[in-house]
């Protein structure tokens, strides 16, 4: 009678402690979107209303890169005194704090690319950043002890969906204020305004989860000299950070500056990028459950290779767009939310799973920084190169379309990497590739659940196909 009581005392924590992680992650979505660089609400702000050059823009962009490089000196140390919890929940507010300090500021300082102007936004965004940073391998650390394995990929897959469903809402949020006012600084008050008051709400979401008390450590994670050495040993995390480092490098050399391309060349208002840029998040959302469900069933490694080739592919468009086709945008939008969702959702599985448990910390805080110390230098270094072809007299369309060309080759080339890495049970490569040649698949993913008459599910043989 005592097990079956603590079997359902142990159910209902987990059914609670999943509801809280969704509201969580729905009402800090606004907030988390605002602190990604390059997003195409700051972009507006800072190359519009305060007229930063590309060379600023790029490194004030670079910033969260640097920051989560940094943490891996901060956070093994904060880990050995606070628990994943109360440094998840801590951080968060710090993050809370820093948006605050700065949209406080944003009405009293010049409005141009002044001394000024350049330190209040890094000093705002260094302290959102540093915050952020703790918060992604504190959160990552603590969600192993909250959410069971067996639940992950269909979990996290569902709510992830729900988060861009989020995000959305948010983004038309976005359209719909600044077309109403113009795009004038008091709409971007207003905006952050709301994503702060959300995100206050997340952080008290994730005050009301428990961490299971069979998953409290006896005593703290081993000494960070140690989990170092246990990181360093182990050869498939070693090149799974190798992978990320390049893919972060490759995806942020220029790819921060496709908002500005919007703004610059084809001449699209805020409101109007905002809406095209809709599309991505609107197909991640209709696409995440069926990732989940591949990814479950063949692994993360084949389907990542799969849905990364998928998304570079059509982000090849970009390098053709121009004033008379700009209708393909929505395409390149559509397709990158649809495919990048199944990569991005895998790179977490896939961090979760090849981490040591007893250097958890320290492995997560490593991918983190060293593939973000590769991101960091894209930005800066890809706005020095736009500049400097623009001041040689070389055609801007042209350098942008030549630019947005990097990425689609070099991920292809970084997948070589990938493939070196092993996942136990995953499948091979060519039964993902056979998969998505069949209807049902491609619809599910395409959320046309009405055309699919069989859904994915985990069989006592992993390897049948019949129902794919």
């Amino acid at each position: 009678m005592n097990d079956a009581n603590s079997g359902g005392r142990a159910h209902t924590l987990l059914r609670k402690n999943l509801r809280y992680c969704l509201l969580d992650g729905i009402a800090a979505m606004p907030l988390t979107l605002l602190s990604q660089p390059g997003n195409i609400v700051l972009a507006a702000l800072l190359t519009g209303i305060f007229s930063l050059s590309a060379r600023n823009y790029g490194l004030i962009v670079s910033l969260p890169f640097w920051f989560n490089f940094l943490q891996v000196l901060v956070t093994p140390l904060l880990a050995q005194r606070l628990d994943a919890r109360k440094l998840s929940i801590t951080s968060a507010w710090m993050h809370c704090v820093g948006w605050v300090l700065l949209t406080a500021a944003l009405p009293f300082i010049p409005k141009a690319d002044t001394p000024l102007t350049i330190w209040v936004f890094i000093g705002g965004f260094s302290i959102i950043s540093l915050s952020s940073a703790i918060t992604g391998v504190a959160w990552n650390s603590w969600m192993q002890e909250v959410v069971p394995a067996r639940l992950r990929g269909k979990y996290f897959g569902t709510r992830n969906r729900l988060l861009y469903v989020s995000m959305i809402a948010f983004l038309l949020s976005v359209s719909g204020l600044l077309a109403l006012m113009n795009g004038s600084l008091v709409a971007y008050l207003v905006l952050f305004g709301i994503a702060i008051l959300l995100r206050v709400y997340s952080v008290l979401s994730q005050q009301r989860m428990v961490t299971p008390v069979s998953h409290h450590h006896s005593g703290p994670q081993l000494p960070w000299q140690e989990q170092v050495r246990n990181v360093r040993k182990d050869r498939m995390l070693v090149r799974f950070i190798g992978f990320a480092a390049l893919m972060g490098f490759t995806i942020n050399l220029f790819g921060p500056f496709f908002p500005v391309f919007m703004y610059e060349q084809l001449h699209i208002t805020v409101a109007k990028a905002n809406w095209i840029l809709l599309f991505g998040p609107l197909g991640a959302a209709v696409s995440f459950p069926a990732w989940g469900r591949l990814l479950d069933r063949y692994g993360n490694i084949p389907v990542m290779i799969v849905a990364l080739a998928l998304w570079q592919l059509f982000n090849l468009i970009w390098c053709f767009i121009t004033l008379e086709n700009t209708w393909l945008l929505y395409v390149v939008a559509t397709t990158g939310g649809l495919f990048s969702a199944g990569y991005g959702i895998g790179v977490f599985n896939l961090m979760l799973k090849l981490t040591p448990p007893n250097s958890r910390t320290m492995g997560i805080a490593l991918f983190v920084s060293l593939s973000c110390l590769a991101a960091a230098m894209g930005p800066p270094l890809g706005g020095y190169l736009i500049g400097w072809a623009k001041n040689q007299g070389y055609n801007p369309l042209t350098v942008y379309h030549v630019a947005f060309a990097f990425a689609p080759v070099f991920s292809m080339l970084s997948c070589l990497v990938l493939r070196h890495v092993h996942e136990a049970q995953a499948a091979k490569l060519t039964e993902v590739v056979d998969a998505m040649r069949n209807v049902r698949t491609v619809a599910s993913l395409f959320g046309l659940s009405f055309l699919v008459n069989q859904v994915f599910t985990r069989s006592s043989s992993r390897r049948r196909r019949s129902s794919v």
